[in-house]
């Protein structure tokens, strides 16, 4: 009798030969849905960190239209300089380098060890809101 349960439920399997791969496929499909899924704190550090990313953003964008326009009026308006052709490329490596700093302020926002710090905070929290918890029970 324990044969034949056997073979029956050798039956029932889904073949994962190259002609009954389908239910392989399903296992694989709802593996990955599994996957995609995210926790609450997964959500909300998404979430932090795009709002970062967008802050710093636009504090690069600032930094750098506040430099160029010190730039421009220190040099133009108020030592009344002109905008001299061979003068050009100094002019343009001054700008390119308002760029570099709006670029490394924005690199700078975001910092790759921002998700792990406050997950291990969190951790933490949980783990000693655990411990004064048990300590508070007799044994």
């Amino acid at each position: 009798a324990k044969q034949q349960d056997g073979a029956a439920a050798m039956e029932m399997q889904p073949l994962k030969s190259a002609e009954g791969g389908e239910g392989d496929d399903k296992d694989k499909k709802k593996s990955n849905m599994h996957k995609k899924e995210k926790s609450v704190l997964q959500g909300k550090l998404t979430k932090l960190a795009v709002q970062i990313g967008k802050a710093g953003l636009v504090m690069s964008a600032i930094t750098v239209i506040i430099l160029v326009l010190y730039f421009a009026i220190d040099t133009f308006v108020v030592n009344k300089k002109q905008w001299l052709p061979e003068c050009t490329p100094v002019y343009v490596q001054y700008f390119v380098k308002f760029f570099i700093i709006g670029v490394t302020v924005l690199v700078v926002a975001v910092p790759e060890g921002l998700p792990l710090a406050v997950t291990i905070s969190l951790a933490y929290s949980v783990k000693v809101r655990n411990v004064k918890n048990n300590h508070g029970r007799e044994m």
